[in-house]
């Protein structure tokens, strides 16, 4: 997301940190965008080694994510023992910024938005285990304590796919042709929902940060604006378009994570079979979540670039990309 701050909203913000006892009164932060988000914008507050992460939508609009039910979302995660950055506070629109901001700890570790770094390159087999266990605890955090929602509803997956397909309902051109007839072969069997879970939906390399050192470890789980209950499936679907995968299209999500391509990491499917363990649930059905996941994604990637406010969503080979992984996964369950 295109954003940078101004003197003005740099020294609103500050008065409001100091307000609230989160930064010294006599002192004068630095504070610096981070990270490779292209919906909210995360900074860093910095004085000194006093660290601080703010949380804030770019602008207001119908559509912008909620940052505030991100925040109160993760509130609940953190007192329910998930590996996620701690809430510190929380503004509505016009307190500190003229868009609504939560404050999170900052925690020290490494993200991996580039090369592989030293030393975790050294044992890719951990990182990848690590990746999968963090996945699978989440997985196995009591929903309950997080939503009121019922999770025992097998028409969920069909819900969210109605859902998703509203959206491309009158989308023209070649994409809008080229998505809905995906969609109609990802209709042709809909698995019902399992027992629903806690999910993060955006689960990759990008949004985990590790220990720096040996061995591989994870410090924290980022990124948890379209964290939701849902099937656990969603997550798996999503995990698998962002790893590499022989015989399936690369997708824009690996692109991302182009580490996983510098080291002997295991196949996704060794990867899957230590979630099954770990977690003791029959995993049916992956190869249409993976397909499903690919084919939401490119919807959001065209709605995105339809806004015109990330040029990142400017690339048209991305909905393609998508759609040929979701094509390579529904043939492969085909098989």
């Amino acid at each position: 997301m295109e954003w940078s701050w101004t003197e003005a909203d740099t020294d609103r913000l500050i008065t409001w940190l100091k307000a609230h006892a989160l930064v010294a009164q006599d002192s004068r932060p630095e504070l610096k965008i981070i990270g490779e988000g292209h919906s909210n914008i995360t900074s860093l507050v910095e004085l000194g080694d006093s660290r601080l992460i703010i949380r804030h939508q770019p602008v207001i609009r119908a559509n912008a994510p909620d940052v505030l039910r991100e925040a109160r979302h993760i509130a609940k995660l953190n007192a329910a023992g998930v590996l996620a950055p701690r809430i510190l506070a929380m503004a509505a629109a016009g307190e500190a910024l003229e868009v609504p901001l939560y404050v999170m700890e900052h925690v020290p570790g490494v993200v991996i938005s580039g090369d592989l770094p030293e030393p975790l390159r050294q044992d890719p087999c951990a990182m990848a285990h690590a990746m999968i266990d963090a996945l699978a605890d989440l997985h196995g955090v009591d929903a309950a304590r997080i939503t009121a929602r019922p999770l025992d509803d097998s028409e969920a997956n069909r819900q969210h796919f109605a859902m998703m397909r509203g959206l491309i309902a009158g989308l023209g051109g070649h994409e809008g042709e080229a998505l809905r007839a995906m969609a109609k072969r990802l209709d042709e069997r809909v698995p019902d929902a399992v027992r629903q879970c806690v999910v993060h939906s955006d689960f990759r390399l990008g949004n985990l940060m590790w220990v720096a050192d040996l061995p591989p470890r994870l410090a924290t789980v980022l990124d948890w604006e379209l964290s939701t209950i849902g099937d656990p499936r969603l997550d798996l679907g999503y995990f698998m378009i962002a790893y590499p995968a022989p015989g399936i299209a690369r997708t824009p999500l690996q692109d991302l994570g182009r580490a996983l391509y510098q080291a002997e990491f295991p196949a996704i499917s060794d990867l899957l079979a230590r979630y099954g363990e770990r977690t003791g649930r029959v995993l049916a059905d992956l190869d249409w979540f993976a397909a499903f996941v690919a084919w939401k994604t490119a919807v959001f990637y065209v709605l995105s670039r339809q806004r015109g406010e990330d040029s990142y969503y400017d690339d048209h080979a991305h909905c393609r990309a998508f759609l040929d992984a979701a094509a390579d996964y529904l043939a492969r369950r085909d098989k």
